[in-house]
């Protein structure tokens, strides 16, 4: 190893041990000092930076107050999906895994037409109503 390398671990040997050793002073309590943790640099700032905890009262929900309103009443091609109502109909279709194809994604081509409740309507643009649906591809 070399010299100079081993001045620099012994340095640091010794002064770490002298930090260490100085932490831990083993004595009576009057000589000892004070193992009591502060944060000196920000005073009094962090003391009281929680303490309105108790006084903001029972935890309330966070989200929708009541969720979103599902439609348990769709059917795709004779098959039961649940659906939010005013999902985008081919949203719920990707979910049930019925492919329907897609050109334009707004309504203008007319790929994507099924029938809902009996009337061809474009899915790419097509909302989920509340109530009974029945979706079947064309």
């Amino acid at each position: 190893m070399n010299r100079c390398l081993k001045k620099i671990l012994m340095l640091f040997f010794v002064t770490t041990s002298a930090f260490v050793a100085d932490a831990f002073v083993v004595g009576p309590p009057s000589q000892t000092r004070s193992s009591k943790t502060e944060l000196s640099i920000f005073g009094n700032a962090l003391k009281d930076a929680f303490a309105n905890d108790d006084k903001l009262g029972p935890r309330k929900n966070a989200g929708l107050k009541n969720g979103p309103k599902k439609n348990e009443q769709v059917t795709i091609n004779g098959k039961s999906v649940n659906a939010v109502v005013g999902q985008k109909l081919k949203v719920v279709a990707s979910s049930a895994r019925v492919k329907i194809p897609y050109n334009c994604n707004q309504g203008d081509c007319g790929t994507c037409v099924v029938k809902m409740n009996g009337r061809k309507v474009k899915a790419c643009s097509t909302n989920i109503p509340s109530g009974k649906v029945t979706i079947q591809t064309i």
